[in-house]
């Protein structure tokens, strides 16, 4: 690099010069290439100014700045289909697919989105959309009500249907009723020691079912406070249920603060107790009724209104059953409802009306008519309230101890209704001896 100084004597700097590169012999001027080959009088128009000569986009306009185009500018609505613009992107790619974790994306060969399947068993999701024009519809419900009639008929009773096997419901029965009738002839402590096995039985069915239905309830606990209930309520009449249901209630929070079972504590506690009150608050009262000595009479008008309102409700929807009851149990009719209550209340009139203490005195059947209604409303309650629970738990039945029948609790479940309504219907018609 040379520096040369000027004369002034002022310190300043009149050039800097980089040796080796010459100045540029000329100047470059505005619209002319640096390229060379062109003149500056070969000047493209500015941007703004309008186009001149021929803009039809034929060639042979000399003065025209755009001829040299091939037709001018154009939209691109107006690109032919076979301009290289218009062909899609990565045609060598057809073979190539891309995959995450969640499942295949859209390859450039397809025009759909292949999203991965549910689940087999996973249920669709239940939720509105948005429809267009701004309607929702409805969330189709992965089981629907049946709305059209129930067909009545044979099939409804074959096994192979997926119905009952009459025959062996019918000898299941009749081997139930005579043990009944068996023990209620050897006396109260025979049936107090048959209805303490039965409810035993029960709650550790209906404890199976909370289980396969994935809650874990202390079972073992639940089974031996339902059978202490019926126990205590015939020692010790009423005081001793709140007892044994207080003590149930620390033991249960005791089994799952020690560790015996730590899974959700509240929510397994909650099943152990509701257990513990449905079968054995419920079928205590049968222990409370034999403490009187028309005890077993009272539970004898109990258990035959309920199998009248079983066996009627059974045969008529049967025959005539059309339309159905409710949501919570399709093969229900209500033309069964209407025959199993009418039954029952024909039953406690009938028959009731015969047993002490309903029919104490002859040709009145003031008590046993009460009876009647009373049970013909708590039988079909009881019924459906373990419909629903066999509903929410995703279970035909409770369990296959009874052939035909399906579990005690698929057999009883009325009952455990009927029981406390036939105890307070005696109480208030005042039919207790003690």
């Amino acid at each position: 690099m040379n520096t040369d100084q000027g004369g002034s004597g002022d310190g300043s700097f009149e050039e800097i010069r980089i040796l080796g590169l010459d100045a540029p012999d000329d100047d470059v001027e505005p619209g002319r290439s640096v390229f060379g080959g062109d003149t500056p009088g070969d000047e493209l128009p500015h941007w703004s100014a309008p186009p001149a000569g021929d803009v039809s986009g034929e060639s042979g306009g000399g003065s025209d700045p755009w001829s040299g185009l091939d037709g001018g500018p154009r939209w691109s609505d107006d690109v032919p289909d076979d301009h290289e613009s218009q062909q899609p992107v990565g045609d060598d790619l057809d073979a190539a697919a891309v995959f995450f974790d969640d499942g295949p994306l859209v390859t450039s060969a397809s025009a759909e989105f292949d999203p991965p399947l549910l689940p087999p068993d996973e249920p669709l999701p239940d939720f509105s959309e948005q429809a267009e024009g701004g309607a929702v519809r409805e969330p189709v419900s992965a089981d629907p009500v049946p709305t059209a009639p129930v067909a009545p008929g044979p099939d409804r009773g074959n096994p192979a249907a997926g119905g009952r096997d009459m025959t062996m419901a019918v000898v299941t029965g009749v081997g139930l009723g005579a043990l009944a009738l068996a023990a209620f002839r050897i006396g109260t402590d025979a049936s107090v020691a048959l209805v303490t096995i039965l409810l035993v039985l029960a709650a550790a069915e209906f404890f199976m079912a909370l289980r396969r239905a994935g809650y874990q309830p202390a079972a073992l606990l639940g089974v031996v406070a339902v059978g202490a209930l019926n126990l205590a309520a015939y020692w010790r009449f009423e005081a001793a249920v709140p007892l044994v249901l207080g003590l149930t209630v620390l033991f249960s929070l005791f089994w799952y603060l020690t560790g015996i079972d730590r899974q959700a504590p509240l929510l397994n506690v909650s099943v152990t107790l509701f257990g513990v009150l449905y079968v054995g608050l419920l079928g205590s009262f049968a222990g409370l009724m034999l403490t009187d000595p028309n005890g077993t009479g009272m539970l004898l008008a109990a258990v035959l209104c309920t199998v009248g309102y079983d066996t009627g409700g059974l045969v008529v929807g049967r025959m005539f059953g059309r339309s159905p009851l409710s949501a919570v149990s399709p093969n229900k009719t209500t033309e069964g409802l209407i025959g199993g209550m009418a039954v029952s209340f024909a039953m406690a009139v009938l028959v009731v009306g015969q047993i002490t203490p309903f029919g104490q005195d002859p040709g009145d059947l003031g008590s046993a008519f009460v009876l009647g209604i009373v049970v013909a409303l708590a039988a079909p309650l009881g019924d459906l309230c373990e419909s629903m629970i066999k509903r929410d738990l995703g279970l035909k039945d409770m369990g296959t101890i009874l052939p035909g029948h399906g579990g005690l609790m698929d057999r009883f479940d009325a009952l455990l209704f009927v029981l406390p309504a036939t105890y307070y219907t005696a109480r208030l018609m005042d039919l207790f001896t003690g």
